[in-house]
């Protein structure tokens, strides 16, 4: 059989307060721990944000469809007229 222990106020006190602590002791090494994955995690998106960076200068340097096709249709009829102009000029020599 169990002998009942008296407990003081102040007793339990401790007993708290120790429990309590060991808690807080507990929830700082899981906060640090939360912290040094944060950093990491900081880390890497401050490297892919100067990666897309590159990429945006990069895209903003290249032509759309658009004026790729407008270009080649413009290209495709000077081509023509020059080998008018080469006709026309061989033409007049002969």
């Amino acid at each position: 059989m169990k002998k009942n222990k008296n407990i003081t106020i102040e007793t339990l006190a401790e007993m708290v307060q120790s429990g309590f602590e060991g808690v807080h002791e507990e929830m700082d090494k899981r906060f640090e721990e939360v912290h040094e994955h944060l950093r990491i995690i900081d880390g890497r998106l401050d490297a892919m944000e100067i990666e897309l960076m590159d990429i945006k200068k990069h895209l903003e340097r290249m032509t759309t469809r658009e004026e790729y096709e407008a270009l080649k249709e413009r290209v495709e009829a000077l081509e023509k007229k020059l080998v008018k102009y080469e006709k026309h000029m061989k033409l007049k020599l002969v």
